[in-house]
């Protein structure tokens, strides 16, 4: 970097005789690309250049100034290419324009017929490429009017294209200081481009505002705050309120409160600064919602008592404590921090979700709300709107607020924070009460319930109350599992290898799932944590020395958040990333003050790896530059640091339940067929079975991961049963385990996603309710009726049965072609409601459904059409059920009965669920 700093500094001696100076890739001076031409334009006359666009030895033409923090704006008119033709790229640098990590920013005119903008893609890993993404589109082989403003310290320009503005955009490297202006006439291959000089202002317009927050004061008031703008010359600040001015405050002030908003609503704030009768650019927008406070326990006692006790704040309790409290029970839900959310507010952003036909309850709703967060606050199909991905892609302080929301408006639900389970009193077959530490008082005290819920991802109050568990690995033979074991992932061939077939007690790494950005003002630079030991990461520069890396963001792998946010995870790479591997065998069973201990060895290496990329000497100078152009969003986790306050737990302990849930359940039963289908299924599972390394990697075959997998190729879509989280035998009646529930290490791979567990949550709270109003007493969750939980289940959206077209929610077929096909109905992932029926399809759903009912056939299903009529339905069911056609047809709600019509895969479904129901 600091030769590509001198090579500029003699360029600019040049450049103050010549103003315009043609160089070469490497920032010397070059000559004979680029010709000096009068242009006639539409726009005007103007003295300007020619050159083509050349595949190969291309030149920049650069203007150089003094390296400024000042707002810099250029405009020029250039003539678009052809259809498919790659035109001119242009754009600014700090330093020569010849290594992408000098360059604030690069656009080019597309063969596509967009303007576009090169930056990081969406998702980044290794081996990854920058992109090209359209900003705005042109007209083919017209002169073009083109007006680019950018502002160093917010990271950010604004492009006008014949006076139209684009969006605010982010700069591809968040340099600190513009000094270049340039035009470039690679990546094209021959066509002629004519573009008159370009005009540039510097200063001319004020700095944007920095580092604008927004934050809920109570439940109907938004606070803004922000960092002035770095013009002396500011006068005003201009609030605008979902893209409207609402206020305008003195250059003196850096905040305001917003009165006029509704609890409930997301409101998109962004701010601009005057001076001289000039607006700056926007600052980057925030958003905020007012919501109620938290249901916040007041106790007085040292004892209380629930229907329904939780234990974990996770997604899986937070859905278990609100489907109970939503059926009318009284509901505790206890969490140790005063985190809640567990991963999915912790820094897990990006949803992992393979089919959305999975999404479903609760998380769906979570999902839904998602969403209007962001269309309300920012508009429909904003930046952000489309960044977000129906809600899937979220920042964490906006799932923090969701969560809030949800709990809040839910009656009857109580939550404890900083209340740490220390111990069970268990009765007759159950778990009587719990015993917990007050955290912020100092003082334990008494919790009885009647049901008890474990949503930890640890599995405390399982084990607490003695309910036998696994912890690691099973043996391939033990459950004929065939990626059980010892199993080596090759990151070159992507191929897996098999080792021992013994088991083992190594539990897959764990890690932090950090939000980082490259946005200059919301940018939190890294700190040497302490005992930081370079050398733990020294394979990394071998890597770049070698040509396997060529950017600091492969060793972590990103995917794009709203509002310029990274989601960063493990990249099982030949180098370190961010799973520390190897130091978490102990954490299942370890006491909390060895997990916190545990769990601060894992924070200190990640912020290690990022300090060691950001200015570690072996690696060259730009790689580091790079690499320091990242950092934490100092707009979250505000109160631990911008860091993640939630260890990734991926897998601790498993209970051994009535059901073992393996890797057969995830994979089809034939090539083209379903995964088996489970009679007590209340959830799906749908992610590819995965699982991180379990093993340091050995440096001499630095490709293989030990313990990695990621297994799309025999995963389908499977039937998560009941019984998982039912502890085995009859040792305790009044518990469920929806977080670690029973699997083998394989089957778990496609369970430990949180849109699973948010599911299981779900189901156990259902599940606790119909314990409370249907068993006898004693309370018991093994007795609940499984066809009235996933009755109700079905009723509030949750998906039991994965289906590629699966009817809408609002519609009856959602609920009948679920039910049965976890009985059996449906060989593959395929409805087909609205297909007529044939005859051996009727035949196998009316024989299976007697078979459910205990009835014996009167008669083989037969008919003399084609395709079975709904008379021909009608007289079987008749008979089935020793009933006359007219009650037949009451029973099935047929009041626009047409005998001789044939009948629909879903028709058939919904008269047999409305049956199932009848007495």
């Amino acid at each position: 970097m600091r030769s590509v700093m001198a090579a500029s500094l003699m360029l600019m001696t040049v450049a103050a005789a010549a103003q315009w100076v043609e160089v070469d890739e490497k920032g010397k001076p070059a000559e004979g690309q680029w010709q000096k031409v009068a242009l006639s334009t539409p726009h005007g006359r103007f003295l300007g250049w020619q050159t083509k666009m050349r595949p190969s030895n291309p030149h920049f033409l650069v203007r150089w100034f003094e390296p400024t923090r000042e707002v810099v704006e250029v405009t020029f008119v250039v003539k678009a290419p052809m259809r498919g033709r790659r035109g001119l790229s242009f754009g600014f640098s700090f330093g020569a324009p010849t290594h992408w990590a000098n360059e604030a920013l690069r656009l080019a005119l597309g063969g596509n017929g967009f303007v576009l903008h090169c930056d990081i893609p969406d998702g980044f890993t290794w081996r990854s490429r920058f992109g090209w993404f359209g900003v705005v589109p042109f007209r083919f082989e017209e002169w073009l009017k083109i007006r680019l403003v950018a502002d160093p310290t917010i990271g950010a320009f604004r492009l006008w294209l014949n006076g139209q503005p684009t969006e605010l955009l982010p700069f591809l490297s968040p340099v600190p200081k513009v000094s270049c202006v340039f035009l470039f006439n690679g990546e094209g291959n021959g066509i002629p481009v004519e573009v008159s000089e370009p005009q540039i202002r510097i200063g001319s317009l004020p700095n944007a505002p920095k580092s604008l927050r927004v934050t809920p004061i109570g439940h109907d008031r938004l606070q803004l705050r922000w960092q002035p703008s770095e013009t002396p010359r500011v006068r005003t600040y201009r609030i605008y309120r979902r893209g409207q001015p609402v206020a305008e405050v003195s250059a003196d002030t850096t905040e305001w409160s917003d009165a006029s908003v509704k609890m409930g609503e997301a409101y998109g704030y962004y701010v601009t600064a005057l001076a001289d009768g000039e607006e700056a650019l926007p600052s980057w927008s925030d958003a905020a919602m007012s919501v109620r406070p938290l249901p916040i326990a007041k106790r007085q006692s040292l004892h209380a008592r629930y229907e329904v006790v939780v234990i974990g704040a996770t997604p899986a309790g937070i859905a278990a404590a609100i489907a109970a409290a939503r059926l009318g029970h009284r509901v505790a839900l206890v969490e140790r921090t005063t985190h809640i959310g567990g991963m999915m507010t912790g820094g897990l952003s990006a949803t992992d979700r393979r089919y959305r036909q999975a999404s479903g309850g609760l998380f769906a709703e979570f999902l839904r709300r998602i969403e209007r967060f962001y269309t309300d606050a920012y508009g429909e199909n904003s930046p952000q709107h489309r960044s977000c991905r129906d809600g899937y892609l979220f920042e964490p302080k906006v799932a923090s607020l969701v969560f809030h929301q949800m709990l809040a408006e839910t009656p009857n639900l109580h939550l404890y924070l900083r209340h740490e389970l220390v111990s069970v009193i268990k009765g007759n077959a159950s778990v009587a009460a719990i015993l917990l530490h007050d955290r912020s008082r100092g003082l334990r005290w008494r919790m009885d319930g009647s049901v008890f819920i474990d949503a930890t991802y640890e599995g405390d109050l399982a084990a607490l109350a003695g309910v036998p568990y696994r912890i690691g690995r099973e043996g391939r033979h033990e459950f004929g599992e065939e990626f059980a074991g010892e199993v080596f992932w090759d990151s070159r061939t992507r191929q897996i290898t098999f080792g021992k077939p013994d088991g083992d007690k190594k539990v897959q790494a764990y890690n932090y799932r950090l939000t980082l950005t490259k946005r200059a003002d919301n940018r939190r630079l890294i700190a040497a944590p302490p005992d930081y030991d370079p050398n733990r990461y020294a394979e990394i520069a071998e890597r770049v020395k070698e040509g396997i890396l060529w950017h600091p963001m492969e060793v972590v792998s990103l995917r794009a958040l709203p509002r310029h946010k990274f989601d960063a995870n493990n990249t099982p790479g030949p180098f370190p990333s961010t799973d520390f591997l190897g130091t978490n065998y102990d954490y299942p069973d370890a006491d909390w003050h060895q997990r916190e201990a545990i769990s601060e060895a894992h924070r200190r290496y990640i912020l290690g790896l990022l300090y060691f990329l950001q200015t570690d000497p072996r690696l060259p100078d730009e790689f580091r530059v790079a690499a320091q152009h990242w950092g934490l969003a100092a707009d979250e986790f505000t109160e631990s640091d911008n860091f993640p306050p939630q260890l990734y737990v991926r897998e601790a302990r498993r209970i051994v339940g009535a059901y073992v849930f393996t890797e057969h359940d995830a994979r089809p039963v034939a090539e083209g067929k379903r995964a088996p289908v489970h009679e007590d299924s209340i959830a799906v599972a749908e992610y590819p079975i995965d699982s991180h390394a379990t093993t340091p990697r050995n440096p001499k075959e630095p490709y293989l991961h030990e313990g990695f997998f990621y297994l799309p190729q025999i995963t389908a879509p499977s039937c998560v049963p009941y019984r998982i989280m039912l502890p085995a035998g009859r040792r305790l009646d009044n518990l469920l385990v929806c977080g670690a529930v029973s699997a083998t290490h394989i089957g778990f791979g496609t369970l430990r996603l949180e849109p699973v567990w948010m599911a299981l949550g779900q189901a156990a709270g259902v599940a606790a309710h119909l314990a409370l109003v249907s068993s006898p007493r004693p309370i018991s969750v093994r007795s609940v009726p499984i066809d009235r939980l996933q009755r109700l289940l079905l009723r509030q959206g949750q998906v039991i049965a994965f289906f590629t077209d699966l009817p809408s929610p609002e519609s009856e077929e959602f609920a009948a072609v679920q039910f049965f096909a976890v009985r059996g109905f449906f060989d593959t992932y395929e409805a087909q409601t609205r297909e007529q029926l044939d005859k051996s399809t009727a035949q196998k759903m009316l024989h299976r459904f007697a078979e459910l009912k205990r009835l014996p056939l009167p008669h083989a299903f037969g008919t003399a059409n084609e395709a079975p009529t709904q008379g021909d339905i009608v007289r079987w069911l008749s008979a089935l059920l020793n009933l006359s056609p007219e009650a037949l047809r009451q029973r099935c709600g047929l009041s626009a009965f047409r005998p001789d019509e044939p009948v629909t895969r879903g028709q058939l479904c919904v008269w047999l669920y409305r049956l199932w129901w009848q007495n």
